[in-house]
């Protein structure tokens, strides 16, 4: 059995494991010890590993206890690439606001990973923050304020702008999609509550006058994303980082296309939200949009 290391990297989030040797059939008691690690501390580091997507997929979908497709499903489709780099990539430059992937669904994705193909200094870092141990630590007032209430989530063509700057990356959608969630979201494995609300996805809350609407979630994304509740993950080549996209939301610094390389494979789990492999936006420094 491989021995491994598990090592946190913030009080609230985030461990780093160290002696885990890749393979595409994980051994019974180092997938069990790799899920204890995930459900515990939301986000999971491994540094300096040569892997394909194919490995990743296969680690990605064990940690939650899926079995992966097979591969020739995804052997039709590219990799899913976030790079400044590289052409058709996802998120190619600018500042990603804090949120979950698919958010918009009635059934977000679980995990989601990101693998450092290409990454030069000074790297451009990403961003965790807890939703539920933002939920556990939230004051009694505001807790009292929001445990009933449901939030819309998802995008009018566009995401909204919440940073109140340039930086922001500017994404457009053909279409619109938004579901109703509760502002307090059980997680689907472990029971525990989540502080389901985002910065670049949640439209609004339901029944909340206008005016009180944006103080109240400026309130909770205060307290979401302080600095005791948020971990960064500065990149290097061979890094893999998979975590819990029903538990914690992830953000990203400023990217210039004519910055230093950031090129990442995205792997992400089981697949529920119709479409989604094919809902990709345009960038209006890269399309013309």
């Amino acid at each position: 059995m491989t021995q491994l290391t598990v090592q946190n990297l913030h009080p609230a989030v985030g461990a780093e494991v160290i002696g885990f040797e890749p393979r595409r059939a994980l051994e019974g008691a180092t997938i069990r010890r790799l899920r204890a690690a995930f459900d515990d501390r939301g986000v999971l580091v491994f540094r300096e590993l040569n892997i394909d997507e194919e490995t990743q997929r296969n680690l990605v979908y064990a940690l939650v206890g899926a079995e992966a497709p097979d591969p020739d499903y995804f052997a039709k489709r590219p990799s899913w690439i976030v790079s400044n780099k590289v052409e058709d990539s996802a998120a190619p430059y600018g500042r990603l606001l804090f949120h979950c992937d698919t958010m918009w669904s009635e059934e977000p994705q679980e995990i989601l990973s990101l693998y450092g193909v290409e990454v030069s200094r000074p790297s451009v870092p990403t961003l965790f923050a807890d939703m539920l141990r933002a939920w556990e630590t939230l004051p009694d007032d505001l807790r009292a304020r929001v445990e009933h209430l449901e939030a819309r989530q998802g995008f009018e063509h566009r995401y909204a702008n919440r940073g109140g700057d340039e930086d922001v990356i500017d994404t457009y959608y053909e279409g619109s999609r938004w579901t109703v969630t509760p502002v307090a979201r059980p997680h689907p494995r472990n029971g525990r509550t989540a502080l389901f609300v985002s910065q670049q996805v949640t439209l609004d809350l339901v029944g909340v006058a206008p005016d009180e609407n944006e103080e109240l979630l400026e309130a909770l994304f205060e307290h979401l994303y302080a600095p005791d509740n948020t971990l960064a993950h500065e990149w290097r080549n061979g890094d893999l980082v998979v975590w819990d996209n029903l538990a914690v939301q992830h953000a990203r610094s400023n990217v210039n296309l004519d910055g230093p390389a950031r090129t990442l494979r995205k792997v992400f789990g089981p697949m529920s939200a119709r479409g989604t492999m094919d809902l990709r936006p345009a960038y209006s420094k890269v399309d013309g949009s």
